[in-house]
């Protein structure tokens, strides 16, 4: 693995988001020795067969995150590093999400939210700022799961791609998958948000329902 290098993955089939998530990922300020790759993934059948494409990529800190997130905190590489290298144990870090999971699967349903995100939507912006936090770490919140707008990792672990063939609670999966291999999933503290995520308007709540019933017979209710 290349401990020098970081990995931006994005899943795209909207140039103009791409371009503007790919810009300010440009922009960021690359730590000393650093390097810094983009790769775009089209014509993706599903979240995490696309991400599972970046497993090749020897970089070992990997960002994976939504053609409509973009980066707005310039700093953003060197916070990021400077959590995973003062937490070995820490695999995967987001920037909004959840200290416990209802059992019903979504995350935001919790009333232990955490994190920080400026949203765009119905044309208007609105920062969603989640207060609770176990007040234990200045770096991060543990978390059971994180919000797939924006997903770092210092270890590679495949995504499920076997129980989601779509766009839904792949996230979460993938966050269940890292703590049952012993690592610690968290949500950055952040003291202004780091991420812009432009949502669209659009959204298939019968996909939605099915991966939320396939994420709660495994994770939940395993039979």
């Amino acid at each position: 693995m290349d401990q020098y290098s970081f990995l931006f993955v994005v899943c795209v089939n909207d140039e103009s988001l791409y371009s503007r998530c790919k810009s300010h990922i440009m922009q960021l300020t690359v730590p000393p020795s650093y390097s810094l790759d983009i790769m775009p993934i089209y014509d993706s059948q599903s979240m995490a067969s696309s991400y599972n494409k970046a497993l090749k990529r020897p970089s070992t800190y990997k960002i994976y995150l939504h053609q409509d997130t973009f980066i707005i905190h310039r700093d953003f590489l060197s916070d990021m590093l400077h959590i995973f290298q003062s937490h070995p144990e820490l695999g995967l870090l987001g920037v909004a999400g959840c200290e416990t999971l209802p059992a019903g699967g979504i995350w935001w349903e919790s009333g232990q939210r955490a994190g920080k995100v400026i949203e765009y939507r119905g044309h208007s912006y609105h920062t969603l700022q989640f207060d609770h936090g176990s007040g234990t770490n200045s770096l991060f919140t543990p978390a059971a799961a994180v919000d797939g707008l924006l997903m770092a990792t210092q270890y590679d672990v495949k995504w499920r791609e076997d129980l989601f063939g779509g766009f839904h609670f792949y996230d979460t999966s993938q966050s269940l998958e890292f703590q049952r291999r012993g690592y610690t999933v968290g949500v950055a503290c952040q003291k202004d948000p780091w991420c812009l995520h432009f949502c669209g308007d659009s959204f298939d709540a019968e996909a939605y329902e099915a991966d939320r019933q396939t994420f709660v017979r495994h994770y939940i209710t395993p039979g």
